[in-house]
């Protein structure tokens, strides 16, 4: 079935994804001078500016990223409920803007991995496999620390895509009909 506002919604996710992206770029210490750092940091930059806390970090983590998109999810939900006068919906934003936000998150992973996998593969790609494995590399060092690489070959990246999809089953079923939204 066509959802004539899966456009808006794909828009709002992508710009989510935009902020995460730049937190996860900070906090891996991917060279500022890298030309995704510069593009990702020039586009989120008008708004990270008005942040006090963009330089701020836990444990290595740099979370302005995160509130931003975080904000920017909630500021989506509350804008589609008021633009569709929906009382009912105005009571879920929080919940709505929380799960878009982990959601997204989980997507850009997905993507992240996926690209490292097959770039992995071809010679001529090796930077952009470097760049997803300093992205992905916390998420992925636990696993390769318990299932080391076998030879040539590292399974890591299928147990956390495998993971990712095991969880993304899991809101399905926790969240139900808040998830058809998404």
């Amino acid at each position: 079935m066509y959802n004539p506002y899966a456009l808006i919604i794909l828009a709002g996710q992508a710009l989510i994804m935009l902020f995460e992206l730049r937190s996860l770029l900070q906090s891996s210490g991917v060279s500022y001078y890298h030309p995704l750092s510069q593009t990702v940091a020039k586009l989120t930059e008008p708004v990270m500016r008005f942040m006090p806390f963009r330089q701020k970090n836990v444990r290595g983590f740099f979370y302005a990223g995160m509130i931003v998109a975080l904000i920017i999810s909630l500021l989506f939900w509350l804008g589609f409920a008021l633009w569709f006068g929906s009382s009912e919906l105005i009571g879920f934003v929080p919940v709505l803007g929380m799960l878009m936000t982990v959601k997204t998150f989980g997507y850009l992973l997905i993507v992240l991995l996926l690209v490292q996998a097959l770039t992995s593969w071809l010679p001529s790609t090796r930077g952009i496999s470097m760049l997803c494995g300093q992205l992905t590399y916390p998420i992925v060092s636990p696993i390769q620390r318990i299932i080391p690489p076998i030879g040539m070959i590292d399974i890591s990246l299928m147990v956390v895509l495998l993971v990712l999809y095991a969880l993304n089953a899991l809101f399905l079923r926790l969240f139900g009909a808040m998830w058809l939204y998404f």
